[in-house]
């Protein structure tokens, strides 16, 4: 089964996990401008460097993994960085896959 990129955050969360978005408190990181009920109520600061950056997520940031990010996701997930680039193997996957 392959990741609904439509609900991957630029930090690489996933709405679908979160009790805010199943209960209907949130519409999702995307959809609120990087608004998350959950953590950053005020707007999010990756959020914000992935429009800077036009990258889609942190992951697929040509500045991937960059000190910023690094010191951030380090407050919530250790294991952040790792899974990021999971992430983006598989988004970089699924689209080299879409555009054959």
């Amino acid at each position: 089964m392959s990741t609904d990129f439509s609900k991957i955050t630029p930090c690489g969360g996933n709405c679908e996990t979160c009790g805010f978005f199943h209960d209907g408190g949130c519409n999702g990181c995307r959809e609120n401008g990087g608004k998350c009920v959950k953590m950053w109520e005020n707007g999010c600061e990756i959020f914000k460097c992935c429009e800077e950056h036009d990258a889609y997520f942190c992951g697929a940031c040509y500045e991937f993994p960059c000190e910023f990010l690094k010191s951030k996701i380090a407050e919530w997930d250790k294991n952040g960085i790792y899974k990021l680039k999971q992430l983006a193997k598989e988004f970089f996957d699924q689209k080299h896959k879409n555009n054959r």
